[in-house]
């Protein structure tokens, strides 16, 4: 009776669980196998194990799209931003925002190349923006979610002086040739770093995607004082930055 469980279980596992994608306790639970089966099954060879309590299948490898649709479902608001939603094809490492203060798992992070930024960048309140400046990221990624190129702007420039260089922000900057006004706007207002906001409107007046004049008049957008931002680099170099560009 015993053996005949054990066999039905393994039939359910591997026909409910999807392949490539890795498994985790929470999921297999579901199925009736607990932590200590599960550790079975791997020592027998019917998983593998990837982690403390993430396994896959055997023969099965990790692609990045897979792990990316994993993480996905654990963490709220995962999406491919800044930088790496902007230049898809020069987005190593990958940078990844989401809504929580979390660690990416060791067995992502020692595969692949990314890091995960997380602020609160935006204040959301009453609005439906989060999924509005959402879309679907390029094939190679699956089914994660990418920032489109307004708020992936934001994001980036958040990062300047930090993790993001301001060369290679200038010039992804520069190359995004749309941008909707009505959506630049909304973010603005919404956005909390004033070093962001003024960046953003430098920059958007010296490239002239869009006429940041009108944005300023039809949007409320705090600015912080009159002063200007005024930033050190490493390297000795400063930011100054204008209150309206």
């Amino acid at each position: 009776m015993k053996g005949r469980h054990q066999y039905s279980l393994i039939k359910e596992l591997y026909k409910t669980m999807p392949r490539g994608m890795p498994l985790n306790l929470s999921a297999l639970q579901k199925i009736g196998i607990s932590n200590q089966r599960a550790a079975g099954y791997a020592k027998s060879g019917w998983l593998t194990r990837v982690a403390h309590g993430v396994y896959v299948f055997p023969g099965d490898s990790l692609s990045l799209s897979s792990a990316l649709s994993y993480l996905a479902m654990q963490i709220e608001g995962l999406h491919v931003g800044g930088y790496s939603a902007l230049l898809e094809h020069d987005s190593a490492p990958l940078v990844l925002w989401g809504d929580a203060r979390v660690t990416l798992p060791r067995w992502f992070s020692e595969r692949f190349s990314v890091r995960y930024s997380h602020a609160r960048l935006f204040d959301w309140q009453e609005s439906g923006m989060p999924e509005q400046t959402l879309t679907d990221a390029w094939p190679a990624l699956g089914s994660i979610k990418c920032s489109t190129p307004e708020r992936a702007l934001l994001e980036m420039l958040y990062e300047v002086s930090g993790k993001q260089s301001l060369e290679d922000a200038y010039s992804a900057f520069s190359q995004v040739k749309i941008m909707y006004p009505h959506i630049v706007g909304d973010l603005l207002q919404r956005c909390t770093s004033v070093k962001a906001k003024r960046l953003f409107l430098k920059w958007g007046r010296e490239f002239g995607q869009l006429n940041v004049d009108t944005v300023l008049s039809q949007y409320r957008i705090p600015v912080g004082s009159n002063s200007r931002w005024i930033t050190r680099f490493k390297d000795g170099s400063m930011l100054s930055l204008k209150p309206y560009g």
